[in-house]
């Protein structure tokens, strides 16, 4: 068998048990076939099969346990997310029913980076604050997010730190301005491994990073995000 031809077979075998996983016929927590027994089933040997196992072990689909087999793991359903001027995660997540939850991980006041600076039309002296924020849905991370601020639009801002919960909650709350979405940019990459670790996947499955520029209700630039999002958990609903 050629090593092409086993690239190929390995990725075949791989998306039939998950085609199977997708339709029920495989359920969670059960056991996929053995070894032997996709060997005899596709007819290749076990370097193949254990090639097909590691892919959907990488995506998150199924989880080796020593001496036992591969038990496939639980699948979370994409979260609706509706992308507008007026998004906010709290309130997308409450819309549809749906538990969850937001955590600050760490924060930090100091300079902007070039480029947070520009974004932000801020001058050299000016300082801002980030944060980090991880967003969970059901329990499960689904979101970890680096936003900036000016210092001097929410100044103080480490005095409402405790008890976090949303983020925009606090911005209305103690600043009564609510930011509104001018722009965002989406785009497909494989995560940093402290990305990795916080969302709970493997550094080799996708995210969707969306850069996103908010401005005050009048216009002038308010709020500049990363945000890196599990894509398997996100199905984004963009209205105009």
């Amino acid at each position: 068998m050629k090593v092409q031809d086993e690239a190929i077979l390995h990725l075949q075998i791989a998306e039939s048990i998950i085609e199977k996983i997708r339709s029920g016929e495989y359920r969670e927590s059960e056991k996929i076939p053995s070894e032997n027994e996709l060997c005899r089933q596709f007819h290749v040997n076990r370097h193949v099969v254990r090639q097909a196992i590691a892919r959907m072990t990488n995506l998150g689909w199924v989880t080796p346990v020593q001496g036992k087999g591969c038990y496939i793991n639980r699948i979370m359903k994409p979260v609706q997310y509706v992308l507008s001027s007026q998004t906010r995660f709290s309130e997308n997540m409450s819309n549809q029913g749906v538990p969850h939850k937001s955590k600050l991980l760490h924060w930090e006041a100091g300079l902007p980076s070039e480029e947070e600076r520009t974004h932000l039309q801020l001058k050299k002296n000016e300082t801002v604050y980030r944060l980090e924020i991880l967003r969970y849905v059901d329990d499960t991370p689904m979101s970890v997010t680096t936003t900036v601020f000016p210092e001097a639009e929410v100044p103080g801002l480490e005095n409402y730190f405790e008890g976090f919960h949303s983020l925009y909650g606090l911005l209305e709350t103690y600043y009564q301005f609510r930011p509104v979405r001018s722009k965002s940019i989406f785009h497909a990459s494989l995560p940093f491994l402290k990305d990795a670790k916080v969302l709970r996947i493997p550094e080799s499955v996708p995210i969707v990073q969306i850069e996103s520029l908010m401005n005050h209700p009048g216009g002038s630039p308010l709020e500049y995000s990363v945000a890196r999002v599990r894509s398997d958990m996100h199905r984004c609903l963009i209205e105009f």
